[in-house]
């Protein structure tokens, strides 16, 4: 419908136009111009108004030419066709109007352009540093002024260049890979290496390239820059070449500490040894005292039996003593190899009552409460009771006449960081407290120092604290002192509890006789041999003494009869008397064997580690005697 309207107003238009020429020429020649005209450049209002002008002017001189129109059917037609060329030119010149406005927006969007591509180029060769912009395949299409002069090419070659050609050749291969990765993961990526400069020097770029993405979202290749940091690798190796010779300064210093510290160390031993030599050979002299003076007494007056027995249980109980003082030094050196055996506190304590209130005189107030009902602990029960003794002889020479001393047992739950060097867990404890004049915070602190005593010269050596310390340290707890000037004091032994049922030990009868035995003696102190020799011919058996390890391998290869080899473990020349039993029993398998020593430091431990029974000295003909019915076969 719309076209057929259409066609047949533009051929009434193109009628009427005609028809114009034709029977109005003059007008028609005017007015069409001026339409255009006027349209075009002053716009359609001007162009309806013209057009009404000469429809005006037409009406009023427009003769009738024809018989078959009339001057209104001429005006009409002149009318449609002049209006068609208004509508037509309007058309026409907004789409002029709208082509220049492209045009005009177009050159400003490319004046822009140029303005914002020529402020990046101005900033980018502004920059120190080097950037660069690659396509997607990698390709570059910018690089500023910086890239272009550290490659001293000109810009097109710098565009074009590759970078492999400058690499140094150690870092060819990591930063190949490293490229790869980075560009393919499309994400930012730093690299690091040298490149060789327009003047042949190798410097060190540190590039991170940042992805960039079109319009669209797409990926459109990277953004990059490079920064020379060769300055800063210098500095840093500078850096490390300084924390290098500093660690060699500072090792050098600590090992110069160290030195000096061993040297002070060695100085507090030797005047540690001065304090000890002068206690520990004050109470030798004693006990040895009374042990020559009464084998003297014995010799000068051999037929008084009283007098005997009398000088015999004075040398006796002396040598006890020294023995003991021997222990005390062991333990508190922390080498001596301790028995244990699971032990119930409170019967052990209870055992004890009679020598404890042997061992305070009638001034002092002993007071004894256990309270440790079926506390067993494992420890080495003699040394135990050594520490309460030792505790108890320093309660009592701290308290005045009428002074007391109290014995107490517990049970006690020790916690996390609650007493130094102790673990949490459930513990025996072994009190023993004095009301006597107390010590201050500087005494308290060297309590358990090696050979520290408050007591007057001569009177100890200072090891009975250090004892009781090392016994509770070596069985796996520790001890504790609370004191303050005139309140006396308390300490408190540590032990850990166990479950388990304390060992009875009776009393064993001295040992049957056996038979006589043909025993090869090994030891190299001529006298403890003779006393030792003395001791075996005593219980009935027949001895031959040697004084080392080769000896001893001698007869056995020449197939002397022997029954028993007694050798002790510290020898002349590079065997021990483990080793001479390992040897004799590959010689003899059935010979028996009995090890004998006193303190041996590490020799003992592996002693302990070996199939024979080991005989402490000093030893008795009886403790001899057990222990040879003890390695024997049945009979």
């Amino acid at each position: 419908m719309l076209i057929a309207t259409g066609s047949l107003l533009a051929s009434m238009a193109v009628r009427g136009l005609l028809i114009g020429f034709e029977y109005a020429p003059g007008l028609s020649a005017t007015t069409f111009p001026a339409l255009i005209v006027t349209t075009l450049y002053a716009g359609p209002r001007w162009g309806w108004a013209t057009l009404a002008v000469a429809l005006g002017v037409g009406l009023l001189n427009t003769p009738r030419v024809s018989a078959d129109l009339s001057v209104s059917e001429v005006l009409i037609m002149f009318a449609l066709s002049a209006a068609l060329t208004v509508v037509v030119c309007a058309s026409l010149r907004e789409a002029l109007l709208q082509l220049d406005e492209a045009n005009a927006a177009r050159a400003a969007a490319r004046q822009s352009i140029e303005i914002t591509e020529t402020r990046f180029r101005a900033l980018a060769d502004s920059a120190p540093i080097l950037m660069w912009v690659t396509q997607t395949d990698g390709r570059r299409e910018f690089a500023n002024r910086a890239y272009v002069d550290f490659l001293g090419v000109n810009y097109q070659a710098a565009i074009d260049f590759d970078w492999r050609k400058v690499l140094h050749p150690d870092d060819v291969a990591r930063v190949l890979q490293e490229q790869v990765a980075g560009e393919s993961s499309r994400t930012l990526f730093t690299l690091e290496a040298r490149y060789r400069r327009r003047d042949g020097d190798y410097r060190w770029v540190r590039s991170v390239s940042q992805p960039r993405w079109g319009p669209d979202g797409g990926f459109a290749g990277f953004v990059g820059v490079g920064f020379d940091v060769t300055d800063a690798k210098r500095a840093e190796d500078d850096l490390k070449r300084i924390n290098d010779l500093l660690a060699e300064r500072v090792e050098a210093a600590l090992s110069e500490r160290d030195e000096a510290e061993a040297a002070l160390r060695r100085a507090q031993k030797l005047d540690a040894m001065g304090q000890l030599t002068g206690g520990v050979a004050h109470d030798f002299n004693n006990l040895l005292t009374v042990i020559i003076g009464a084998l003297d007494l014995m010799q000068r007056h051999p037929g008084d039996a009283v007098r005997r027995d009398r000088m015999i249980e004075a040398a006796a109980g002396a040598a006890r003593r020294a023995e003991r003082l021997t222990q005390q030094l062991l333990a508190f050196s922390r080498r001596q190899a301790l028995k244990p055996e699971p032990v119930e506190i409170d019967r052990l304590l209870n055992g004890m009552e009679p020598l404890l209130r042997r061992a305070t005189d009638e001034t002092v107030t002993l007071t004894i409460a256990p309270d440790a009902r079926g506390a067993v602990a494992n420890l080495d029960a003699g040394q135990l009771e050594a520490a309460i003794m030792n505790l108890v002889v320093n309660a009592r020479d701290a308290v005045s006449v009428g002074g007391a001393v109290q014995i107490m047992t517990s049970r006690r739950q020790v916690g996390a960081r609650q007493i130094e060097g102790l673990e949490p867990g459930d513990y025996a404890c072994v009190s023993v407290r004095d009301n006597g004049s107390g010590m201050d915070a500087a005494t308290v602190a060297r309590a358990f120092e090696p050979f520290f005593t408050t007591k007057p010269q001569g009177r100890g050596t200072g090891l009975g604290l250090s004892q009781v310390y090392g016994f509770a340290r070596q069985s796996g707890g520790s001890i504790t002192v609370e004191s303050a000037p005139g309140e006396g004091s308390c300490f408190s032994v540590y032990l850990p509890l166990v479950e388990a049922t304390p060992i009875a030990h009776p009393v064993e009868p001295s040992p049957a006789a056996g038979p006589a035995l043909r025993v090869l003696l090994v030891e190299d102190d001529p006298q403890v041999a003779e006393l030792a020799q003395a001791m075996l011919e005593e219980l009935g058996h027949s001895v031959r003494p040697v004084g080392g390890a080769s000896d001893a391998l001698a007869i056995l290869r020449t197939g002397a009869e022997v029954d028993l080899l007694l050798t002790d473990l510290i020898m002349p020349g590079d065997r021990s008397g483990v080793d001479l039993a390992r040897e004799a029993v590959s010689l003899r398998p059935d010979l028996p064997v009995i090890l004998s020593s006193g303190y041996t430091g590490e020799t003992l431990s592996a002693a302990e580690g070996a199939p024979w029974p080991l005989l402490r000295k000093p030893y008795g003909a009886d403790q001899l005697a057990h222990v040879i019915a003890g390695v024997l076969p049945p009979v």
